[in-house]
């Protein structure tokens, strides 16, 4: 004869893992003690039953679930039977904090340049979406397509937990610019001249595009695009377009012949670009007269001076710099300048923390 004693019964559960990454799954495993051959098990989450009768339990929890399980034993000789196991509260601590602003422009052209995304936080993350190529973060509004097309910017970080957060571009049909007719930004409805001056198709009036931003301040890489106005006054912005530093309207990315600031399908004109312009009237020497406001170019530069970082600033009425979207070194890009009395324009690599005019060029 063989004596069984009365045996307690229990169980313990252990999740898989814990800390959690949200939106992942997590296995739970229970271990019964004199549970018998066949023990029968009861999930519960947050007290409401689940799952089956079943030693594990897999689910997606959320941050401070709290799971158990009743295990029923079917030993004869058996004591505290259904058992109960200690719960398990969960922590979904690991999932990273991501933000997405959208640090380009949301309105656009399919016939527009690439735009590189920027504004997924923290860094390091993977751009993804419609004509987006994830390993460079370019977005192409002619691969994409016209519509509404959203941006998802996804972060990962050590503990291997993802998570997301999306922008949207629109994307409009192809612009047509019927050259020396007026062309409207469609990111903020200005309305500009444009001219045909040999081969290229330049805007007729300076940029005035962005926020104003007073001179006391620096422009930054802040996801605003920013502009002074000539004396911080907002009039002078209106009558003859908002002078920016260099950096910042390029868009802090040095790539010759980008769009930066410009209405899609324009881009800022690099050293070639010029050069072609100033041929057209023999060369820079002789360029300087019809290019200006009383000559017969078409192309109007008015005379609406600069900010001059050691200087502040200096010279409406007499002179006007036009910014090139060709480098020069670290903290210098080249830059033309027109005066009252030069029949010439010049040419010299400027600090690109001046703040200059900026004529734009179709692509």
């Amino acid at each position: 004869m063989t004596v069984n004693n009365n045996l307690p019964a229990g169980v313990s559960i252990t999740a898989v893992s814990n800390p959690f990454c949200p939106g992942s799954s997590v296995t739970f495993t229970a271990t019964p003690v004199n549970g018998g051959s066949t023990p029968a098990y009861q999930w519960k989450v947050n007290g409401v039953n689940v799952g089956t009768n079943s030693s594990t339990y897999t689910y997606n929890p959320v941050n401070n679930d709290s799971v158990r399980c009743i295990m029923t034993s079917n030993l004869s000789c058996v004591t505290g039977t259904p058992a109960s196991s200690a719960k398990i509260i969960m922590s979904g601590t690991l999932a990273p904090m991501v933000t997405f602003t959208s640090c380009f422009d949301t309105i656009t052209t399919i016939n527009a340049k690439p735009i590189k995304l920027k504004g997924g936080i923290p860094l390091g993350g993977t751009y993804s979406g419609p004509g987006v190529n994830s390993l460079t973060g370019i977005y192409t509004p002619a691969i994409a397509g016209i519509g509404i097309h959203t941006i998802t910017y996804t972060y990962t970080n050590m503990a291997l937990c993802s998570a997301l957060a999306h922008a949207h571009i629109i994307n409009y049909p192809l612009s047509i610019v019927n050259c020396g007719n007026p062309i409207t930004d469609i990111r903020d409805n200005k309305v500009y001249q444009t001219v045909q001056i040999g081969s290229q198709c330049w805007l007729a009036s300076n940029l005035n595009y962005g926020t104003i931003l007073v001179s006391s301040q620096d422009q930054r890489d802040n996801c605003i695009a920013e502009k002074y106005c000539y004396n911080d006054n907002n009039t002078n912005c209106t009558n003859q377009g908002g002078l920016y530093q260099w950096d910042e309207l390029m868009l802090y990315d040095e790539t010759p012949a980008d769009q930066g600031f410009c209405p899609p399908g324009w881009h800022i004109p690099t050293e070639n670009d010029w050069n072609i312009l100033f041929a057209t009237y023999i060369n820079n020497g002789f360029a300087g007269s019809p290019l200006k406001y009383s000559g017969y170019s078409g192309f109007n530069a008015l005379l609406s001076g600069a900010r001059h970082i050691n200087r502040g600033w200096d010279f409406q009425g007499f002179a006007t710099f036009f910014w090139s979207s060709t480098a020069r070194s670290d903290n210098k890009a080249w830059a033309h300048g027109l005066n009252e009395d030069d029949p010439s324009v010049s040419i010299y690599p400027a600090s690109r923390a001046n703040a200059f005019s900026v004529r734009c060029l179709k692509d």
